[in-house]
């Protein structure tokens, strides 16, 4: 009896071992993580994506940039408020963590390492979310019969129903763009 419970003790601990290992990790700084300095940066690239069932369409619009040393970074900002970016420091994609904004203060707390799945990332908070539903009365908020899974740092894309969509269009602005200063 004692060998079995010792191996299924082991056995789980293993398991813990294996699965902390594959997630992300989560830091939190009370004063916020350093947000990169966008006016310094060049502009590489602009597109719309959908990042929560909560709101219709594409609603998030990510910006690419690069510093001078190399490092990339991408926000995600929804009617103007950037809850999120990621950071590629080593000039090679994937991005390697993220920051954001959970809670609306302006300080983006919340420090996320990805793992080597590369699968954890954030999501939208729920501050972004009911900021978006005031600039538009006119929609209809999602009410509680409408089943959204709850926030996760795994978050998977729903199962394609039919055929794929065509991939989203990169917008890329012209040369002289990107040398200029951002207004």
């Amino acid at each position: 009896m004692a060998r079995v419970l010792c191996g299924a003790a082991l056995g789980a601990a293993a398991a813990w071992l294996v699965a902390s290992l594959a997630c992300a990790e989560v830091q939190i700084n009370p004063n916020g993580w350093r947000f990169p300095n966008i006016l310094t940066a060049a502009k590489e690239a602009i597109r719309l994506s959908d990042q929560t069932p909560l709101i219709p369409g594409k609603e998030t619009i990510l910006k690419g940039y690069r510093k001078a040393d190399g490092t990339r970074f991408r926000t995600y900002e929804i009617e103007g408020r950037i809850f999120g970016v990621e950071f590629d420091t080593d000039g090679k994609l994937p991005f390697e963590y993220g920051i954001m904004d959970t809670d609306g203060d302006g300080k983006f707390e919340t420090k996320i390492i990805y793992g080597p799945t590369n699968k954890d990332h954030g999501y939208v908070p729920q501050w972004v979310i009911d900021y978006y539903y005031t600039r538009h009365p006119e929609l209809k908020k999602a009410g509680p019969q409408t089943r959204i899974p709850p926030p996760s740092l795994n978050v998977s894309a729903p199962p394609p129903t039919g055929p794929p969509p065509p991939p989203p269009k990169v917008v890329v602005p012209p040369p002289f763009a990107l040398q200029q200063p951002n207004p």
